[in-house]
């Protein structure tokens, strides 16, 4: 049996959102290759998402940007914090390298913690990307505001030279250090029930609009909810106990399929991450995004919001103090968009990756 190990970093829930799409799709359509997963995203999002024959070992080999919320990142703080961290990712990619030989493992797949690459070539596998971008090009946008990590950005880069293939999702960085690159189609998870459904079982009257908060692991602190009092006319869905805030504000119902939430909603509200923004392009939702700070991601999703879906920016300030009336009704009254993302991404990333397997 040929065997995967995919690792996935736990920065957010975008990078875990579409390795499980792209996990799924291998395992239902080659089911004689066993893949398991090395993350430290969330426990309760591979519950939720992945194919339970899948094994998730939680450990990390890297962090993402550290944030308190999400919002507001630490920026020195990360970079620091990476610095500290390049004698312990020595004796993890030493680690793994053995328990990648111990294990059997055929081909390393990662999104997109530049360690996993080291120790794939020291265990002497292949390896491959799947990303949008790497960690190195955020961090140097990073480094640009709080010089002298080149050590840091070394150490990535030299990481990252290191995969034998790249899949180059769309809303793509620069990724000089990656040697061969391939393009692929959007990958995003999809709804499983129409939206009429869904608003059924969530109880929304007839005539009610419903707006989803997505603001994916980090949450967001500092909202104002029982300003969302002022306008009835909405019903909002967002992650948390929030009952009593305002009475048109819910949590996320339990054990819902999360994409069917999506589609469901006249609107998702969110910061720019590559999950959520995927997701409401595959379903064709209308988006009220605000900014996340300047993470260097950010321009390339904002662009995708405009050109393939209806989209409006609201600033952190309004946002946080439930003034949204106003920009929900510019955003509705946007006429549609012109064109249409191409997606089906994670079937094209199975077979790629089945083949290789296969060569």
């Amino acid at each position: 049996m040929k065997n995967i190990r995919y690792y996935i970093t736990g920065h957010g829930l975008g990078h875990a959102s579409r390795s499980c799409q792209v996990i799924n799709t291998l395992r239902r359509r080659h089911p004689e290759v066993a893949v398991d997963v090395v993350s430290d995203a969330h426990p309760w999002f591979f519950r939720g998402f992945l194919d339970p024959s899948v094994p998730v070992r939680g450990a990390g080999l890297d962090f993402g940007v550290l944030q308190s919320d999400s919002l507001r990142m630490q920026e020195e703080e990360t970079l620091r914090a990476y610095r500290q961290f390049l004698p312990e990712r020595q004796r993890r990619v030493a680690q793994e390298a053995a328990a990648l030989q111990r294990d059997g493992i055929s081909l390393v797949v990662a999104d997109i913690p530049p360690a996993a690459f080291a120790a794939a070539r020291a265990a002497g596998l292949p390896s491959v990307g799947i990303t949008n971008f790497t960690w190195d090009w955020i961090y140097e946008g990073l480094a640009e505001r709080y010089p002298g990590y080149n050590d840091v950005l070394d150490s990535m880069r030299t990481d990252y030279a290191g995969a034998d293939l790249l899949l180059r999702l769309p809303f793509a960085g620069p990724m000089p250090a990656c040697r061969q690159m391939e393009d692929l189609p959007l990958v995003a998870r999809r709804a499983n029930r129409p939206a009429a459904a869904v608003r059924d079982d969530l109880g929304i009257p007839a005539g009610k609009k419903l707006a989803l908060l997505s603001f994916g692991g980090f949450g967001l602190a500092d909202y104002d909810f029982t300003a969302l009092a002022r306008l009835p006319g909405w019903i909002f869905l967002a992650e948390g106990e929030l009952v009593g805030a305002a009475p048109n504000l819910r949590p996320l119902p339990a054990g819902v399929h999360y994409p069917d939430l999506v589609q469901a909603a006249d609107v998702v509200i969110t910061k720019p991450g590559y999950g959520i923004v995927a997701e409401a392009i595959a379903h064709d939702r209308p988006v009220l995004y605000t900014p996340r700070g300047d993470f260097r991601e950010q321009a390339l999703l904002v662009a995708g919001l405009h050109r393939y879906t209806r989209a409006r920016q609201i600033s952190n300030e309004r946002l946080r103090r439930g003034e949204l009336g106003e920009e929900l009704a510019r955003l509705l009254a946007q006429p549609e968009a012109a064109e249409q993302l191409a997606a089906g991404g994670d079937l094209v990333a199975a077979e790629r990756l089945a083949a290789l397997l296969a060569d």
